[in-house]
């Protein structure tokens, strides 16, 4: 998915919150040390570290073959500027408050979803071998904000993660119009 379809995703996410008690439950921020321990909390990470300007986090919820990997310019990815992409779409003038869970589907067969081809389209943009590709899901969570009156306002987003031997990392957002059953 391109920066722009990224945006443009985000910034609809956002402007299509609606508004809900102020009551409303979230998980725990995820740290450094647990952010690739679970799909959950990878997915929650990546969008924490959006929208709290946490670019350690970010960075952590990608593996180092995507991070470190030179084109044949001898180019490497610039996780900065990719981080300033995403953070450029964000309204300062709201409050992240966390994520909750809202559910999640195995990117198998069984859901109709094509594994093995994800897990080529991940192994090229991961710089990575398919068969280092265990697992993924699309997860699925309500992001909670508060604006400055202090009123409550959620989004629902779905983003693909994807599980290794020793981790979880994030692929891609996914749009919320994909089929999901949660």
């Amino acid at each position: 998915m391109n920066k722009k379809a990224v945006g443009i995703i985000l910034t609809a996410a956002i402007c299509m919150s609606s508004f809900t008690a102020c009551g409303s439950k979230v998980d725990e921020f995820v740290t450094i040390n647990n952010v690739n321990q679970s799909s959950v909390n990878v997915a929650e990470g990546f969008f924490q570290s959006i929208f709290t300007g946490d670019e350690q986090m970010f960075e952590a919820c990608y593996p180092d073959s995507f991070k470190l990997y030179e084109n044949e310019d001898g180019e490497t990815v610039d996780m900065h500027e990719v981080f300033e992409e995403y953070t450029s779409y964000m309204d300062p003038s709201w409050t992240y408050v966390g994520a909750s869970l809202s559910g999640y589907n195995d990117y198998t067969e069984e859901y109709n979803y094509d594994f093995p081809a994800l897990q080529g389209d991940i192994a090229v943009l991961h710089h990575t071998t398919d068969d280092q590709i265990l697992a993924a899901q699309i997860v699925k969570l309500r992001l909670n904000f508060d604006d400055e009156e202090g009123s409550r306002m959620t989004t629902d987003v779905y983003i693909i993660v994807y599980k290794t031997e020793s981790a979880w990392y994030v692929f891609e957002l996914q749009n919320s119009d994909a089929e999901f059953a949660a």
